[in-house]
C-alpha cells in the first residue's frame, strides 16, 4: 500500500512561471530550469535520494480547462 502525499498549496504569484521541487509535502527549492531547481533542492536535503524530490511547472496564471464529451 503507497503512503498518501500531500502536495503544499503553490503560491501562484510567487512561484509562476517557474519550477518548484518539493519534499515531504514542502516546497524546497524553485528556479527557472529544471537542473537549476535540482541543484538547489540537492543542497538543501543533501542525504535524501534524488528520485524523493518531486518537481513540477507552476502555470503563470490561474487557468481553468473544460473538457466536454
Amino acid at each position: 500500500m503507497r503512503a498518501k502525499t500531500s502536495l503544499p498549496i503553490v503560491d501562484v504569484k510567487k512561484y509562476g512561471g517557474k519550477q518548484v521541487a518539493i519534499v515531504k509535502g514542502k516546497i524546497v527549492a524553485s528556479g527557472n530550469t529544471l537542473e537549476e531547481v535540482l541543484r538547489r533542492a540537492s543542497k538543501k536535503v543533501s542525504p535524501r535520494p534524488l528520485h524523493e524530490i518531486k518537481v513540477f511547472s507552476v502555470p503563470k496564471t490561474l487557468s481553468v480547462i473544460y473538457y466536454v464529451s
